[in-house]
């Protein structure tokens, strides 16, 4: 802006100075610029409000009322800000931790459990274009463990089990449901039968 221009809508120019200023714009900025010190002019005439006496006091309060901002745990790990009794919260778990570690050490490994048992199964169904095996072993999913085709039609798969449990299971033959008809059975609970492994 203009120093010129500057000065007369501070009010700084007497009428002959402002007139000198206003003549030597263009019409569009001279437009302007009157508008401008007219506005000016009107402001100037205002009178301004004092603040209320009590208004620092309330202003304080909404500042002290005011939630302070959270730190993020990037600006916390360049400057920790921790209290004493935090600290020793936080060397009391360590110190913990550290006891319950060292006493699973010094108890050694755990005790090995029986070692798991290949079971075989297998079905004769020469005309089946997929075996495979869902029981409670493998969470009821057939296509978890598949069987291999063997010659002459038969259908084949060895599984790791725990030994002295029961388990239950059924083959799904090309997706039909079928009870291993050389195992013994049992009700499934829903009407049908599901072939029974005692290891």
């Amino acid at each position: 802006m203009d120093d010129g221009v500057r000065r007369l809508l501070d009010g700084e120019l007497d009428a002959d100075e402002a007139r000198r200023v206003l003549d030597g714009l263009a019409p569009e900025e001279r437009r302007d610029a009157e508008a401008m010190a007219r506005i000016a002019a009107a402001a100037a005439g205002l009178e301004r409000a004092a603040p209320s006496p009590d208004f620092a006091a309330r202003a304080m309060a909404r500042v002290r009322a005011r939630r302070p901002p959270r730190r993020s745990v990037l600006a916390w790990l360049r400057s920790p800000r921790v209290s004493p009794l935090g600290a020793l919260g936080g060397a009391a778990a360590a110190a913990l931790a550290a006891a319950a570690l060292a006493a699973r050490l010094a108890a050694g490994p755990p005790a090995p459990g029986p070692a798991p048992v290949l079971a075989q199964l297998r079905l004769d169904a020469p005309e089946a274009r997929s075996v495979s095996v869902a029981g409670d072993f493998n969470g009821w999913r057939p296509e978890a463990t598949p069987l291999r085709r063997g010659e002459g039609g038969g259908w084949s798969v060895r599984i790791p089990l725990a030994p002295g449990r029961r388990y239950q299971y059924q083959f799904v033959v090309d997706g039909r449901w079928l009870a291993d008809p050389a195992a013994p059975a049992t009700d499934d609970g829903f009407g049908g039968r599901n072939a029974v492994l005692d290891l």
